[in-house]
């Protein structure tokens, strides 16, 4: 089943709007993250102060969750369905090193590192670099 923005936005209590519904829409269509210039490119009628504030909505309300990868950008992709508000990604990502496209490996789980006592992980992640499939 084809996933509906509109619907998507609805059950997430985001307000729809038309630049919610076509930078959401970007998201649905690709495979691999996106940066907030990825999302200018596709949308160039749309200006970075608008995308910026939607993508924080979108993070708020569990609809995005992001990633920092050997590009230094900042790249967003779209959260699992039981995904909720001060969600946690404990999926590695794969970032390919000639196309520097970043995809999310949900399918695999990586464990809570053990830490020292006294310390206190607020984030943690898996980044794999590599060569993707398209790039081979």
């Amino acid at each position: 089943m084809k996933i509906n923005a509109q619907q998507l936005l609805k059950e997430k209590n985001i307000r729809i709007t038309a630049n919610r519904i076509l930078i959401l829409e970007s998201f649905l269509k690709s495979s691999y993250s996106l940066s907030i210039a990825d999302i200018e490119e596709s949308l160039p009628w749309a200006d970075r102060a608008t995308i910026f504030r939607t993508l924080m909505t979108f993070k708020e309300k569990a609809l995005l969750h992001t990633i920092k990868d050997d590009d230094k950008a900042l790249k967003y992709a779209l959260c699992s369905d039981a995904c909720q508000v001060n969600h946690h990604h404990i999926h590695p990502h794969f970032h390919c090193d000639i196309c520097s496209k970043t995809y999310c490996l949900t399918q695999y789980e990586f464990p809570t590192p053990d830490l020292p006592e006294n310390f206190k992980a607020s984030n943690y992640s898996l980044i794999i670099n590599g060569i993707c499939s398209n790039c081979q």
